[in-house]
């Protein structure tokens, strides 16, 4: 690693999102730190990465855990005295009628996403203030503004990181970090692909509801998100980003075509 080079610590970075952002940052000189409950599928995806050798690194890291996020946020910072970009990514899914979800469950998904965006953010806070100028990046989702049956949990869990990442702009600007948050809409990814192929999430119905008539690929999240890690967006803090081909905006109620005519 070179001084000069930023170092970026990405959490569920092993698929998806979170490694397509990894990738990115990788790709404009930084050191990234890709970690995931399953090592096994961090270590897999850092070897597709051979084009940038020394620079890319695979964790373990269940961010549920004070005992795994400490160490490893530790580790990284310790290593370099400083840590540029953290990137909380790190989620789960459960689908399930309201009245039936069982509450461990529901605290599993809480704990996934808004206790670990609290966790790393907490155990990198004196590694981020260390860098001067760093940038927290958090994952909400249309679902932190809009309503989706049977995905209680999840929406409760992105609506509370909206108000987190708000809530720490506010207090940690002083110590040079920015803490902004991107809201995706349906994004191309393996949970994705599934939802669709069980039949739960019809691409025909999404269609006529995105105003840009399609999905997402990662790649076009991961640009955003980059561009909240960096100084591109150096005075910026405290938002939530959406990035959602127009889904969340878009009332069209029916055929506009004729009076348009």
């Amino acid at each position: 690693m070179s001084a000069h080079q930023r170092v970026a610590l990405v959490t569920g970075a092993g698929r998806g999102i979170g490694a397509t952002v990894g990738a990115r940052l990788l790709g404009s000189g930084f050191e990234v730190h890709f970690t995931d409950a399953d090592e096994g599928r961090a270590t897999a995806h850092v070897a597709t990465l051979r084009e940038y050798p020394g620079s890319a690194f695979a964790w373990r890291m269940d961010v549920t855990s004070d005992t795994d996020v400490g160490s490893v946020v530790v580790a990284v910072g310790t290593r370099h005295g400083r840590i540029d970009v953290l990137v909380n990514n790190a989620g789960i899914i459960n689908q399930c009628p309201t009245q039936d979800i069982p509450t461990s469950d529901w605290n599993e998904l809480i704990d996934v996403h808004l206790g670990g965006t609290f966790r790393c953010s907490r155990a990198a806070f004196p590694f981020l203030s260390a860098a001067g100028r760093s940038a927290i990046v958090n994952v909400s989702s249309i679902a932190g503004r809009m309503g989706m049956p049977i995905r209680a949990s999840y929406c409760a869990a992105k609506a509370a990181i909206e108000g987190f990442t708000r809530s720490l702009a506010a207090e940690w600007a002083e110590f040079g970090i920015r803490v902004n948050a991107v809201a995706p809409g349906y994004v191309r990814t393996d949970l994705i692909q599934k939802d669709l192929a069980n039949g739960l999430v019809s691409e025909h119905e999404l269609a006529t509801r995105i105003s840009m008539k399609r999905l997402a690929d990662p790649s076009e999240i991961a640009e955003s998100m980059f561009f909240l890690a960096t100084e591109a967006s150096s005075y910026i803090t405290g938002q939530v980003l959406h990035v959602d081909g127009g889904l969340s905006i878009d009332f069209n109620p029916g055929n506009i075509r004729r009076i348009a005519q």
